[in-house]
């Protein structure tokens, strides 16, 4: 049942519970219902029964059985209900017509002013129909009299009968009513998703202009629509970066390419006018400009990989700050200040050096004569901070330097410009280890008024910190 459901869809699985619930709601009134009419019944027939033989016991209780005949205790003529009396020997002495001549019909031999109650087949004319019987035992003239009153529970049983062919009858038909019903309400309010349906189907991957139609409400079905039509802006937006990307690499490996191509054909048609050791020298610049290019391309494309996850391990962020340090150092000339605080976080060791790196490198390029790095751990974050003496970053900017291939009009000019995706691989090593890579405001730092980089991660303890 379980299989042929799941098979369905939506209307029939629904359709299909709410007849079987409602089938088992009816199921469960209607037999709560013929409980409580049989029990309701059946002591109206007890009572009845109690009442008819009540009547005799007071009558010999006051006179006996003194003209005592059986018209005295004979029903309306039917068999629905007989009453016999019995003396204290257990003879009968008295009895309806239609029992007359049997021995008693009941062994119940209650004691005075008390009762039996006790339901049993009479066999009165063919009938094997159950009898309600109530003996009660009175003291009379003569002696203890025992009066039982026979009801029939035909009655009882009949209307049980009929009441639950009634709610069968009923049942039926408001069950198939109610199950038409709920058919055409669930697909009435399906009616807005399957046009949701039919409009993604039809958006391509070349056009994601398109938006579902919001429905009116603000049901589940609304915020369902409300969603596509977001998760279709984020995939237009998307697409849109894929395309300025793929626009950007393809003409970043183009002027390198290009290089190499002219300079190769130049040096074929006028062999006299570039040198072996020209063309050689232009070839493996463009060429080590190139194979940057592809490396930082492989790195980005790894950071937004989220099925890639590298083994993480405890980092010191302070040692990558040294390092760093002192690969600077013995490159440059610059003044290099170095805060390395006690700061560990859990992450990839090479990507984490790969974006200090970047970093380091950057404010490299743009500083005129120091340059500080420091690690710090505040609160539940550890940092890298990168301050040079530049000519720093416009405010409207400062988010910008961190997208793919942007480079600002100083670094344009620059001899090392770089490739324009150093910045990019912090930010997606950043989000790779659950942090963040920004350029705050340190304009009121006199000594490093230039740029300044932060990338935050989350720290594993809380180290103090030290200077050199």
């Amino acid at each position: 049942m379980h299989r042929i459901l799941a098979a369905s869809g939506v209307r029939m699985r629904t359709t299909a519970v709410t007849i079987i619930a409602l089938a088992l709601a009816l199921v469960t009134a209607g037999f709560v219902v013929v409980v409580l009419l049989e029990e309701s019944l059946d002591a109206g027939v007890t009572q009845s029964a109690r009442s008819t033989g009540r009547q005799v016991a007071i009558r010999l209780a006051a006179e006996g059985t003194k003209d005592l005949s059986a018209s005295d205790v004979a029903s309306t003529g039917d068999t629905e209900a007989v009453t016999q009396v019995l003396n204290s020997a257990r003879r009968v002495i008295a009895s309806d017509p239609a029992i007359t001549g049997r021995p008693p019909i009941t062994d119940a031999a209650p004691a005075p002013g008390r009762e039996t109650v006790e339901t049993k087949p009479l066999g009165i004319n063919g009938d094997d129909g159950d009898y309600r019987l109530v003996s009660q035992a009175v003291v009379g003239p003569g002696g203890v009299y025992t009066v039982v009153a026979a009801r029939a529970l035909d009655s009882v049983t009949e209307a049980s009968a009929r009441l639950t062919l009634l709610l069968l009858v009923i049942g039926l038909p408001l069950m198939a009513i109610s199950g038409f019903a709920v058919y055409r309400a669930v697909g009435s309010a399906l009616r807005p998703v399957e046009q949701m349906r039919r409009t993604v189907a039809e958006i391509s991957t070349r056009d994601l202009a398109t938006r579902v139609r919001l429905p009116p409400g603000h049901d589940e079905v609304h915020r369902l629509a409300t969603t596509l039509n977001e998760m279709l802006s984020r995939l237009a937006s998307a697409q849109s970066a894929q395309r300025r990307f793929v626009a950007d690499a393809s003409h970043e490996l183009r002027s390198p390419v290009s290089t190499i191509s002219t300079a190769l054909d130049v040096s074929s048609r006028h062999p006299d006018s570039m040198g072996t050791d020209e063309l050689v020298t232009v070839v493996t610049t463009e060429t080590a400009r190139l194979r940057e290019l592809v490396d930082d391309l492989l790195v980005l494309a790894r950071t937004d990989d989220s099925t890639d996850r590298p083994s993480h391990r405890e980092v010191d962020l302070d040692d990558i700050v040294r390092a760093e340090a002192a690969r600077v150092r013995a490159e440059t000339s610059l003044e290099i200040e170095v805060r390395a605080g006690p700061a560990k976080v859990l992450g990839s060791e090479p990507h984490l050096r790969r974006a200090v790196r970047n970093l380091v490198d950057n404010g490299r390029d743009h500083a005129r004569r120091r340059l500080r790095l420091a690690s710090s751990t505040d609160g539940k974050h550890a940092a890298i901070e990168v301050s040079d003496d530049g000519p720093g970053v416009p405010p409207e900017d400062r988010e910008r330097i961190f997208e793919r291939f942007v480079r600002l009009d100083a670094s344009r000019q620059r001899r090392h410009g770089g490739t324009g995706l150093g910045l990019a691989i912090v930010t997606g090593i950043a989000l790779q280890h659950g942090g963040s890579a920004r350029c705050p405001d340190r304009s009121d730092d006199p000594d490093y008024p230039g740029a300044h980089f932060r990338l935050e991660l989350p720290a594993l303890d809380r180290p103090g910190t030290e200077e050199d």
